[in-house]
């Protein structure tokens, strides 16, 4: 961690709290099972755009009420501090990410969602990142809280960390090279790099 210039961040459940309720979601859209994103990008033009605006307009409604996750203002001081770039890399809308972003008042080096490259699992947005800024992996390192952050991370090369329960991980935190129970965990780990 010592030669970290980049920190990117997943957006719903790792920076930010929202109030995105997918089970209902995915039942408004009449989605039963698998990826969400994947199932909509399966389907003709016209069926794939009306899923979009729904999902779209959930997130919207979401990122109003978008909360900054525990210890996210200590782990941000400290990336400006030390000349550490904090990148936004999601699966939501850039509409929805930026205003995510306007409701919690933060500003960040560059926002990376769906309409920008596949998103996660695929590694393309922190790939687009990686280039954007001509670093090594091992320059940046990703957090975030699902599965698919830690597969997009680990497939491009760049230190992972998991903001995890001790449900999730035990389920998914062998896969990260650390775990944190929080963002003020993160930054501990940022410091002292600890496991």
């Amino acid at each position: 961690m010592k030669h970290l210039k980049i920190l990117g961040l997943d957006l719903d459940g790792t920076l930010v709290r929202m109030k995105l309720d997918f089970k209902t979601i995915r039942q408004e859209m009449g989605i039963s099972k698998g990826d969400t994103l994947s199932y909509i990008r399966s389907l003709p033009e016209m069926e794939a755009k009306r899923l979009e605006s729904i999902l779209s307009l959930r997130e919207m409604e979401a990122a109003e009420l978008a909360e900054m996750a525990p210890g996210a203002m200590p782990l941000i001081e400290y990336c400006r501090e030390n000349d550490i770039k904090i990148v936004i890399i999601t699966r939501n809308s850039e509409e929805a990410a930026r205003r995510t972003l306007e409701i919690i008042g933060l500003e960040v080096d560059m926002v990376v969602s769906r309409e920008h490259a596949d998103p996660k699992p695929s590694p393309d947005g922190i790939d687009l990142v990686l280039g954007h800024f001509s670093i090594k992996p091992h320059e940046m390192a990703y957090v975030g809280d699902f599965l698919y952050d830690i597969q997009a991370g680990n497939s491009a090369g760049v230190k992972t960390i998991l903001i995890a329960s001790d449900e999730i991980k035990e389920q998914w935190g062998a896969m990260a090279n650390y775990v944190a129970s929080d963002l003020g965990e993160v930054l501990d780990i940022m410091i002292t790099g600890r496991r």
